[in-house]
């Protein structure tokens, strides 16, 4: 059984749950019913702050697009992240436990818990503007700013808690915020929730650049990224909210101590989904090499035209025939091999061609990582995938058990690491990606977990075939695809027919 907590010397914030057991912990095992929630909070964080390790280029393209350390960056969002399901202290959060654990707060709020229009994340928003407003937390000397200064610094922390507060898939609603203390908590919620603020202060030391916040220009940018950091936030809370890699704990241990756990925790989860591994992409060698056969003219300029790591975007337009895949293959590995990209994703305008595309992919990406590794995986991306045969051959061999997520890197065969493989949400964060160009397109369409996407696609290259074939409306998504992408210091190859 969970240990009985001594209520006069525990932390309140001990006494709030963030998980429940459910079908992966046995019920002979009393102290695995529940996942506090300090813990959880802490194992999101830990995923966080590991894939923005210094050999990560994420953290480094934001170290260098805010101008901020790349310390600085990393434990100042991690901190954010560290603080994303804040709005679960909340009461009528805590009341919707099938059963009441003794060690843990009876809950009385007096509505119940509103789903639809309250959801956890919205309650969070509240517990943030009730914490910042009394300035708890030493990030900034206010004293030392005029009320204006101070607005430009809550604004910027705005932005940063918006993004991890939405990680459900979808921007926070500011309106009617404070209908939240009347309905929805407890004062002790609030106690318990500045209390947990605090300690995540003290583990992380974040620190904000406070010059830079007081510029327009820069939270104007910070703005402009935003929309990534939710998806790193959304991506950190499914990874951390796995029990088969975080195992549930109700017993109260210091939180430094679980940091270390929940860092080890998070480095084995990263690695087991691919989502760290840095695969080496062999150097390009010629065609002919590659492919067995001598070289057309468009595959010939293809192997010699000059790439660097910069953003760059290349329209391959020739005759059926003229090796258009191949040409775009090679440029691709030029491309990744410049340091320009970690992985590409091609996309055509349906299902049946994509799944043509996907064999002869499947067949040739091997070949353009070095094997030291093992190599990455590989995924189908369209609401069909199922029923490709040549998809289900690479899942077989990834992932013989179903219940079993490790990708076996021991052979050079296509495979497909089977988190990636189980949402088409996922699908964009594979290192390899085929399918229909829709699935790239919803990265700019108001779409829950819109975020997500556009996350995944970072640091890819995305090759799309038959452009010649969208109409005026896709043409449009694509123009703002291009530029989101652009932003992002990402490569575009667009293939057509020279009619």
């Amino acid at each position: 059984m969970c240990k009985s907590i001594d209520r006069e010397q525990v932390p309140p914030f001990f006494k709030y749950w963030g998980k429940l057991s459910q079908f992966r912990t046995c019920l002979d095992t009393p102290g695995r019913l529940y996942h506090l929630l300090v813990y959880h909070s802490l194992d999101v964080a830990a995923v966080c702050f590991e894939m923005l390790n210094d050999r990560n280029p994420l953290a480094q393209d934001l170290s260098e697009l805010l101008q901020i350390p790349t310390g600085m960056v990393r434990h100042l969002l991690t901190f954010v992240v560290s603080l994303h399901d804040l709005g679960k202290f909340a009461s009528s959060f805590q009341a919707l436990s099938p059963q009441q654990f003794p060690n843990l707060i009876k809950p009385h709020s007096r509505k119940e818990y509103d789903g639809a229009q309250f959801r956890h994340d919205r309650l969070g928003a509240y517990f943030w503007w009730e914490i910042s407003n009394t300035n708890p937390l030493a990030l900034v000397e206010y004293e030392n700013l005029s009320e204006r200064d101070r607005g430009s610094v809550d604004d910027t922390l705005r932005i940063l808690m918006d993004c991890s507060l939405g990680h459900h898939g979808q921007p926070i609603d500011h309106s009617q915020i404070k209908r939240v203390k009347r309905s929805y908590i407890e004062p002790h919620n609030l106690v318990a929730a500045t209390a947990f603020t605090k300690e995540m202060v003290k583990l992380f030391s974040p620190s904000l650049p406070v010059t830079k916040c007081l510029s327009r220009g820069w939270r104007t940018l910070l703005e402009q990224i935003s929309w990534h950091l939710a998806g790193l936030a959304v991506l950190s809370d499914w990874i951390g909210s796995d029990s088969i890699d975080f195992s549930y704990l109700c017993e109260p241990i210091s939180l430094e101590k679980y940091w270390v756990i929940a860092r080890g925790n998070a480095i084995r989860a990263l690695q087991k989904k691919e989502l760290i591994t840095q695969f080496s992409v062999k150097p390009f060698s010629t065609i002919k090499g590659c492919f067995k056969f001598d070289p057309t003219p468009l595959q010939a300029w293809a192997e010699s035209v000059p790439v660097d790591n910069t953003p760059q975007l290349f329209i391959l337009e020739d005759v059926t025939g003229a090796g258009k895949t191949e040409a775009a293959l090679a440029i691709t590995q030029r491309l990744m091999a410049a340091g320009a990209a970690d992985g590409f994703y091609f996309g055509l305008p349906t299902m049946a061609t994509s799944n043509a595309m996907f064999g002869r992919v499947a067949e040739h990406y091997l070949q353009m990582y070095e094997s030291g590794a093992g190599f990455p995986s590989i995924v189908l991306a369209h609401g069909a995938r199922e029923m490709s045969e040549k998809f289900r051959d690479v899942l077989k061999v990834s992932a013989p058990d179903e219940e079993d997520y490790e990708y076996a890197n021991s052979t050079a065969v296509a495979g497909c690491n089977q988190w990636l493989a189980d949402s088409r949400k996922k699908a964009l964060l594979a290192p390899v990606g085929v399918g229909t160009i829709d699935q790239a397109l919803i990265a700019i369409l108001p779409r829950r977990h819109q975020s997500l996407r556009v996350f995944g696609l970072y640091r890819k290259v995305l090759i799309f075939d038959e452009v010649h074939a969208a109409d005026e409306y896709m043409f449009h998504l694509l123009e703002s695809l291009l530029q989101l992408h652009l932003h992002q210091g990402g490569s575009v190859i667009e293939m057509n027919h020279d009619n």
